[in-house]
C-alpha cells in the first residue's frame, strides 16, 4: 500500500472524517465512476467544431430514448397519416360522456 497526500477544503475534511478507515475504497469507487463517465461521454475529434459535438450528443440521447425523433421525421409521419381515415377505438362499456354526466350527478357538494 502506498501513501499519498491530498489537499482538501476544511469542509470536505470534516465530511470525510467519519470515513477515514474507508478512504481508499471511496477513492477507488469515485475513480471508477469518473472513468465510466469519461467512457460514456462522446469523444470530440481534434479539430471538430461544436456542431459536430452537438450532433454526437443528440444522437446519443436519441439512442438512449431520452429525446424523441427529429421534427422532420415527425412531420413526415403525420403527413403520411393525413390522407388516411381515422377509425375510432372500439371499447366496451358506457360512453365517456355518460360516465361524466353520472359523475357530475353523484357529487354531493354540487347538489346544494
Amino acid at each position: 500500500m502506498e501513501t499519498i497526500q491530498v489537499n482538501v477544503s476544511p469542509g470536505l475534511a470534516r465530511r470525510l472524517q467519519p470515513y477515514q478507515d474507508e478512504l481508499s475504497r471511496l477513492l477507488e469507487w469515485g475513480l471508477r465512476h469518473a472513468e465510466e463517465t469519461a467512457a460514456i461521454r462522446p469523444k470530440a475529434k481534434p479539430g471538430s467544431n461544436e456542431l459536430a459535438v452537438q450532433k454526437q450528443v443528440i444522437a446519443a440521447l436519441h439512442q438512449a430514448g431520452a429525446i424523441g425523433p427529429e421534427p422532420e421525421v415527425t412531420a413526415h409521419y403525420l403527413a403520411e397519416r393525413e390522407g388516411r381515415a381515422w377509425q375510432p377505438i372500439a371499447a366496451a362499456g358506457k360512453p365517456a360522456s355518460e360516465m361524466i354526466v353520472e359523475e357530475r350527478d353523484n357529487r354531493t357538494w354540487a347538489r346544494a
